[in-house]
Parts: structure tokens; sequence; C-alpha cells
């Protein structure tokens, strides 16, 4: 996405929609929407504005903001706070103990994201009753096509992102134009809610050229197949996501190449190691996406532009980080003489494990005692390119998906192709008496390949297996801070966030998930 974040986002207070107090923005006038959407300038402007929206609220406004962290990895078990230098909100994940008044739990950045879809969905096709054909003005219909199939793929990812984070939300598809449009509405159900993003992705999927070689830091065909297989696989409808996992895999990635024509047809078939990223090139997932055969879509934070990442966990800053590594998994880990992946992900040598540079280029020379030493670019000024997909993630979703569907062999050798690209051995069927058992070796898998990559809390909450990993990590905190260890418990209205108490102010409508208070 590096062209499109240097376009000058002149346009981001115009092209900003969404419900007035829902989202806590203002409305469009007349005279400035008059103005706008006018020729193929405007447009690539307002898709910007609508990608650096999303930019800006999985890495943040500020420094520590990273809600791709906090939403998706920091309740779970691969984090934890660094007691120094944490806050109140860090202090409350950390403890399970949520409230209204958390500055995470407030949803309206991803409305605005939102509302910039809406105003793009409607006024995109409208440009060219302005220009002339032919000219430098006019928006090609392949390339309007290609903007509406990804507004409607953006809407949903902010959609899913509230659906899991809160459940039910106000669900709204037009844009906030005018101040006589009222600001008001309540919550639509869980449901609901993922049903809007099943149909916005469904539009997508249609209206998007299919065939064509994925670009990696934009919403792809590949990138579509992989929103919509996470969606079903929240949802629990293994089949559906079968058929998505394979619509994925038929599709082209960054390199020109299919990610696995093999496996496109029959269900199990196909999955090879020639797929994934090489085992000695690992890395370039993450420093390299737009040359992996492996990624799908990543987050292009270009430091020229934005300034540091400086995320809370997960990347390097001037600061100290109110979050870290949590000791069971930097001491377990590193402990790996195997595992490929460990020295590439976080610092060893560094005991307040603080120090995750997966992001990062370098290289890697083994020392004395265990210890090693790490020769390369580390520092607040490098661009960042998160992932939101790509192709490891799925062929695990895929190995889960096979397993609750009764397909154990097939299971374990999509398994097999994440866990030994690794360097590691491969698992046999016969290691795993029950479905249950396949599934926490597939959900180690990801704890591990996805390191920081704002899967590991989903995962736990999909798979409903939240208090068994969480319980005795939380009675060990409690008993730490002389609480009552009263562990996570049994109300399993918590794993939603509280909606966040401006939020609910600025909404007469809305009512605070339970068992939250206001």
């Amino acid at each position: 996405m590096k062209k499109i974040f240097l376009i000058t986002l002149l346009g981001l207070g115009i092209i900003s929609s969404g419900c007035k107090k829902l989202v806590d923005e203002k409305p469009l006038s007349d005279g400035t929407l008059d103005n706008f959407y006018k020729n193929r300038f405007d447009a690539e402007a307002g898709m910007a504005g609508m990608y650096g929206g999303f930019q800006r609220v999985m890495i943040g406004e500020k420094q520590f903001f990273n809600r791709y962290t906090y939403w998706g990895d920091a309740r779970a078990d691969n984090f934890e706070r660094f007691k120094t230098y944490s806050k109140n909100a860090d202090n409350e994940m950390h403890f399970n103990t949520l409230t209204a008044n958390n500055e995470w739990a407030d949803w309206s950045p991803l409305y605005q994201v939102i509302g910039r879809a809406n105003l793009l969905i409607k006024k995109l096709p409208e440009v060219n009753s302005y220009t002339q054909p032919g000219s430098a003005n006019e928006l090609p219909a392949a390339t309007l096509k290609s903007y509406m199939a990804e507004c409607y793929a953006m809407r949903a990812m902010s959609y899913f992102y509230i659906a899991r984070v809160w459940g039910g939300a106000p669900i709204r598809t037009e844009p906030y134009v005018s101040i006589y449009d009222d600001p008001e509405q309540a919550r639509d159900s869980e449901e609901k809610v993922l049903n809007q993003v099943i149909s916005d992705l469904t539009m997508a999927y249609n209206t998007m050229a299919k065939g064509a070689t994925a670009k990696v830091f934009y919403i792809s065909e590949a990138a579509v197949c992989a929103m919509m297989a996470d969606v079903y696989m929240w949802k629990k409808d293994y089949p559906n996501a079968i058929i998505w996992s394979k619509r994925l895999f038929a599709a082209k990635g960054p390199t020109g190449k299919v990610y696995n024509a093999a496996g496109a047809s029959a269900t199990g078939s196909g999955g090879a190691a020639t797929d994934l990223q090489p085992t000695a090139t690992w890395k370039d997932m993450f420093v390299n996406p737009a040359s992996s055969i492996e990624a799908i879509w990543n987050i292009h934070w270009d430091y020229a532009a934005n300034g540091c990442a400086c995320m809370a966990g997960i990347s390097t800053s001037p600061n100290n980080t109110p979050y870290r590594i949590s000791e069971e998994v930097f001491t377990s880990w590193s402990l790996s003489t195997t595992d490929i992946r460990v020295k590439q992900t976080f610092d060893i040598n560094t005991k307040t494990r603080d120090r995750t540079w997966k992001w990062y280029p370098g290289v890697y020379t083994p020392g004395l005692l265990g210890a090693y030493t790490y020769t390369g670019t580390f520092g607040a000024t490098l661009n960042v390119l998160l992932p939101m997909y790509r192709l490891a993630d799925q062929y695990l979703l895929y190995a889960e998906a096979l397993n609750q569907t009764g397909d154990k062999f097939n299971a374990v050798r999509y398994l097999n192709l994440v866990h030994m690209r690794a360097g590691l051995p491969g698992y046999t069927p016969d290691q795993f008496p029950t479905p249950k058992d396949l599934e926490t070796a597939i959900l180690q898998e990801r704890k591990l390949e996805l390191f920081g990559e704002g899967k590991r809390w989903f995962d736990l909450v999909r798979t409903d297996r939240v208090a068994e990993f969480m319980d005795p990590i939380l009675i060990t905190r409690q008993i730490e801070q002389g609480a009552t260890p009263s562990g996570w418990g049994t109300d399993k209205r918590k794993y939603y966030w509280p909606i966040n108490r401006n939020v609910l102010n600025s909404n007469n409508l809305l009512v605070q998930n339970q068992p939250y208070t206001e």
C-alpha cells in the first residue's frame, strides 16, 4: 500500500463519514460533498483515506495504541503487562477486569472506516458522470469494479472485528451526510452483523476480477476468500469455511503463483511445502511480503509518511512498552533448538521480554551458551508491514475445519506443512486419539507461527477454550497480586469487551454488554 499512502490525503475530513453520535464524527456539508468525487484523482484520495483509516485503527494514532494487538492478542497467553510501565487499561486486560473506561473498548475508529467505505460505495459510481470519456480524469471501469469490491470488503472486515470484539452493534450501510439524519441507532444482533459481513464479502467476491495477481497491500480476491473462511470458522460453519479455503487456493498471490491449485478441487487434496514460503526465507513474509508466495494481505506502515509504528509488545519504540511477551512463551519457546521461528520472532537474550523483531530484517549468529547475536536493522524509523492474512494462517484454519468434519488424515497433513516448515518433526494421525487432541496441536501451531499477528485471542474464543488456557494464568496473576484466586470464571459474556463509556453517552439507544456496568 506504499503507493496509496503517499497520496496526499487532502480529503480525510472530506471523506470521513459515519453516524454523527455513533462514531463521534461531524457530518459532511453539502458544499464539500458537491465539490468532491468528480474525477479519478478524487476516487484515489478516497480509497487512500479508507485504507489509511484502517491502517491507523490497527497500528494506532499514537504510540502504544495498536488495536491489532490489544483486540487480537493481549487478552490471551502470548503477552502480559509490563508492570513497571503498564497503565490502567493494560492492567484491566492482564487481570480480565475490563471496564467501560478502557480506551480500547471504543469502536468509533472502526465506524469511521465503515463511514468512509459507505461514502465510497455511494459516490464512486457517480464519478464518471462528471468526466469526459477517455480523459485522464475518467475512472476506468475495471478500476471502479476493483475499488467497489475493496470497499465492500473493508466494510466487512471492520464489522467482523466489531462482531468478534463486542458482539452485536448498529449496522449502518449508508453514509451520514446530513445533519437531518438520525444519529442514534440501536444495536443489531451479532448474527445480523455477521450476516452483513457475509453479504458484503459476497458482493466483493462477485465484483472482483478473478485470477489476477494480488497486490499485497490491497484487498485482493485471495484476501476476500481468507476473510470469508475466517468468518465461517467463527460461525463454526466448517463446510462453508472449506469451500472458501479452496477458493483461496485457486487465487493468485503477489508473485503471480496460484496458492494451492492442487487443493482447489477435492476437499483435503493438494498442499505441498512449495506452496509456502521456504524455511530459509521465512522472514520474507514480514519484511518483504510483495515477494512472498505466501502473503495474502499486509498493512503497509510507512515510517516516512506516518512516523514510528511503536506498537506495544510487538515493535520497537523509543520508550518502554507497557505490554510484553509472556514469561511462559518466552521461557518455553526459547528452549527450542530446532524451531527456526523463535530466534526470528523475538530476542531470547533480553530477559525483559520486550524485543519483538519479527517485522525487521536481520541475520542471526549463534554464540556461546545458546546465546546469539542479531545483525541487521532494528529501530523505530523502519516501515512495518503487518500481515492481516497469509497462507500458513489459512492452512491451519483449513486443518481445523477438516478436523471438525472428520478428516483427521488431511487435517494432520495441512498441520504438518506449517509445523515441518519450522524445522520440526512431523506428526502422525495416531498421535491424536480425539478431535480435541488434534485441535490442541493446531492451536499450539497457530500460537507460535502467528505470534504477534493478532490471532491468538480470537482462536481461543472461536474454539471456546478461553477458560481452559487462561484460568491457570489468571490464578497465578491474582495470587501474585495478593487478590482472591478466582481465575477466569464461568461467565462467557466476558469474552466480549464492554462498550466504551463515551460511545454509550453519544448514543442513547445503545445498551452495555453484560455483565459490565455503564
